[in-house]
């Protein structure tokens, strides 16, 4: 299942910022002779403050979206980029359910530009460990074998389902890996491994919650495939998950270590 197109997630914010800015124009346009009796210069000031915070936000949207096309970074704060997207996704998701556009392709389409954004960052992550973090609906629901909480290695690798071969990328690329249960879970074990970055196998609705939940700590998002519908039996192509470790590699354990410092100095 692939992800979305970006320019859904940033014309729809686009969009909705220019529709939001024109109702508060028309709002301050009706209201002002009422503030000016109050005070003469007070319409001034609150236009003055409506025009500021929406130069601001869309300052903040265009730095996003010129990151997420070009894959450069041009914003300077990772800090900045969390505000900007924590404000615009329930707004963008708002607009798309009024205008009838599906929840899930915005979801897709904000992964997309989550995945693009860390990808441009990447200079920014600091040398460490990288989690690969799993949905528990990952595994055969047929199989006796308790492999969430740190149970990963409990896996007999019968090839039921796609565990077994999780875990041997994991292996092979010295990656932590923990099949989680839920997000409080989730949130637990990334307390505990303080990763560099992670990447994370889910379903949209959990991807979207997990990255804005774990902002600023960098999540490369890679959705799950669900043959048999949601949170059963669900799989993931193996190569994609490959692709996203290799991202990585550069930048964090082993040969990207040194690079990584000479970038940030």
């Amino acid at each position: 299942m692939g992800l979305g197109d970006k320019r859904l997630f940033i014309s729809i914010a686009a969009g909705g910022l220019f529709l939001l800015a024109a109702f508060v124009g028309v709002a301050w346009f009706l209201i002002a002779p009422r503030l000016a009796e109050f005070h003469p210069d007070l319409p001034g000031a609150v236009g003055l403050a409506a025009v500021s915070g929406f130069a601001v936000i869309a300052i903040g949207l265009g730095l996003v979206a010129l990151s997420a096309v070009t894959g450069q970074r041009v914003l300077f704060s990772q800090r900045i980029t969390a505000t900007v997207i924590r404000v615009l996704f329930p707004f963008v998701l708002m607009l798309a359910a009024i205008v009838g556009i599906g929840k899930d392709a915005v979801k897709r389409s904000f992964i997309a530009v989550n995945n693009a954004l860390v990808g441009a960052g990447r200079d920014t992550i600091r040398p460490g460990k990288v989690l690969l973090l799993l949905p528990h609906c990952l595994q055969a629901t047929s199989c006796p074998h308790k492999i969430t909480g740190g149970l990963i290695e409990n896996c007999r690798g019968c090839g039921k389902c796609v565990i077994a071969g999780l875990l041997a990328l994991a292996h092979e690329h010295g990656l932590a890996l923990t099949v989680a249960t839920g997000g409080t879970l989730a949130r637990s074990v990334i307390g505990e491994i303080d990763p560099a970055a992670i990447i994370a196998v889910a379903c949209e609705t959990d991807l979207t919650s997990g990255i804005r939940d774990s902002y600023p700590l960098p999540v490369y998002g890679v959705l799950n495939e669900r043959p048999h519908g949601p949170c059963c039996d669900t799989t993931v192509d193996l190569g994609r998950v490959d692709d996203a470790i290799r991202f990585f590699a550069e930048w964090c354990d082993g040969q990207g270590r040194g690079r990584a410092a000479e970038q940030r100095g």
